[in-house]
């Protein structure tokens, strides 16, 4: 199926950014690489039946189905009418709408998943915190049934829900380095009272999220800092989200490169954190006889050991095991 194909991929997009698929299909390869090759190319015979239909409605002046794939098949249509040497804008080759549907498969489905696993460790190690954002959830939701719960209704009202997302970005964010270069100029930047100068076409990595002059206490992960309490008093009615400064915060990037799933992710995010601790709590079964400070520091010990794969990934999750009961 296309989800077993796509999961396949994901799993070992390294693998085939290395060896084309195109070459795991031999008999004599281990198993585990003719399925890698199998899935790859099934999952390619997805993405071209896909774009065929969309094409074929077009043709037939159609609308189509209005989703991203109408774009691109617009784009392919652009590449194929004009002129190689043509001014202007281009469209897109099937290899780049290809290359374009698996960068936003794998930016819809591992991202997310990555910020949520680090999040379910952290709140399970906080217990306070899993109450307030409870505490959040219930007023918000009126004992609403989860199937009839409205986007437009609340998930604006779910600021705690999203503090935990902010705050796990903030300090996990899936891609670490956000490489920038500088323009043909040379640029000149004052720094307090010295002028740091940066040469022209040079290389850059934003690092704000932990920077003390932006973040108090930058390294402890705490949600509470996202949220200020209004004048009239404490609440969960006058509670705002804070904004940081532009350039101190970018996990999905800024500017004309945001990440295209930004509110998708936020969405996705809070849906999952609102059904699981509107009647539920996570804890982490302890190790022994584990005293509470014991759990946190194993628990952040877990999610600060990690790598960077295609994602920002922890190395030993096995090392935690959760406990969900109802309340």
């Amino acid at each position: 199926s296309y989800r077993d194909a796509l999961q396949i991929v994901l799993d070992n997009s390294t693998q085939l950014m290395l060896i084309p698929h195109k070459y795991l299909i031999y008999p004599w390869l281990p198993q585990t690489l003719r399925i890698l090759g199998k899935a790859a190319a099934d999952f390619k015979s997805h993405m071209t039946r896909m774009l065929e239909a969309e094409t074929d409605m077009m043709h037939r002046g159609e609308k189509g189905s209005g989703s991203l794939m109408t774009s691109f098949v617009r784009a392919l249509d652009t590449y194929q009418k004009e002129d190689a040497t043509s001014a202007g804008m281009k469209g897109l080759s099937v290899d780049e709408i290809f290359g374009n549907i698996f960068v936003i498969n794998f930016a819809g489905h591992d991202t997310t998943a990555n910020t949520l696993a680090f999040s379910m460790l952290l709140l399970a190690a906080y217990p306070d915190l899993q109450d307030w954002v409870g505490e959040e959830v219930r007023q918000v939701t009126k004992g609403q049934a989860i199937a009839d719960w409205d986007y437009n209704t609340l998930f604006p009202q779910l600021k705690r829900c999203r503090a935990i997302l902010l705050e796990t970005l903030r300090l996990y964010p899936p891609i670490l380095s956000l490489p920038k270069w500088t323009t043909e100029r040379p640029q000149h930047l004052q720094v307090d009272d010295r002028t740091i100068n940066i040469p022209p076409l040079s290389g850059i990595s934003l690092a704000t999220h932990t920077y003390p002059d932006y973040w108090m206490d930058p390294l402890p992960w705490n949600p509470f800092r996202w949220i200020l309490v209004g004048s009239e008093g404490s609440g969960i009615t006058t509670e705002t989200l804070v904004t940081p400064p532009r350039g101190t915060y970018y996990p999905w990037s800024d500017g004309p490169q945001i990440c295209l799933g930004v509110k998708f992710s936020q969405v996705e995010f809070v849906a999952v954190v609102a059904c699981l601790l509107r009647g539920n709590r996570l804890s982490v079964v302890p190790d022994g006889a584990e005293s509470s400070e014991d759990i946190v520091n194993r628990v952040r010990s877990v999610t600060e050991d990690c790598n960077m794969q295609m994602l920002l990934r922890m190395k030993h999750p096995e090392k935690i095991r959760l406990r969900c009961r109802s309340v």
